[in-house]
């Protein structure tokens, strides 16, 4: 599959970080999407097409082995896999609330095991705050202002309006200001 995922790239340094994305988050991109879906198949069809749009973004990402691309790959295939999830439920009839409840424990789960002590002390009031926010505002906001992606890149990434994506941020922005001021 690899073979195929680098014909499409053109120059060779994009090749190169790509093989090191693909390598390094396959496994971890597969097992976020198979928490959500659980199923081994719908799950590698998230990742698949999660692995396209991170070759149409590839521009974004610097370095392979920092944690803002960590949480980049793992935001677009988390993302993916919802939409998958919530497609499929409309023709299935799950339980949304089960999948809800993995997803937000695995989720925060991984965000809090793959931020060592110095980035999770670094983050300060404003960072803590947005980690305590509910995953739709926490991943917008940190494409925001992690990633610095502009709100189309963000809207076409979670596959969600431009509209939503301003929505989202501005909710977010009251909700890390009123959670700072009843820390003081």
């Amino acid at each position: 599959m690899l073979v195929f995922y680098l014909s499409v790239i053109d120059t060779e340094e994009d090749k190169t970080k790509f093989e090191l994305i693909y390598e390094q988050y396959g496994k971890l991109m597969f097992y976020i999407a198979n928490q959500i879906l659980k199923d081994q198949f719908l799950a590698e069809d998230a990742v698949h097409d999660s692995f396209i749009k991170i070759i149409k973004n590839l521009d974004k990402i610097q370095d392979v082995n920092c944690h803002k691309t960590k949480s980049f790959i793992a935001i677009i295939v988390k993302n993916h896999a919802i939409n998958m999830f919530n497609n499929r439920k409309r023709k299935y009839c799950i339980s949304l609330d089960e999948v809800q409840n993995i997803l937000f424990k695995d989720f925060e789960d991984f965000v809090l095991e793959n931020n060592n002590d110095n980035n999770v002390n670094s983050l300060g009031d404003i960072g803590k705050a947005i980690m305590q926010l509910p995953t739709i505002y926490k991943d917008v906001m940190i494409l925001k202002f992690v990633h610095e992606l502009a709100n189309p890149e963000i809207a076409t990434l979670l596959n969600i309006n431009e509209t939503t994506v301003r929505k989202r941020i501005e909710r977010a922005k009251q909700k890390i200001q009123a959670s700072l001021e009843k820390e003081n």
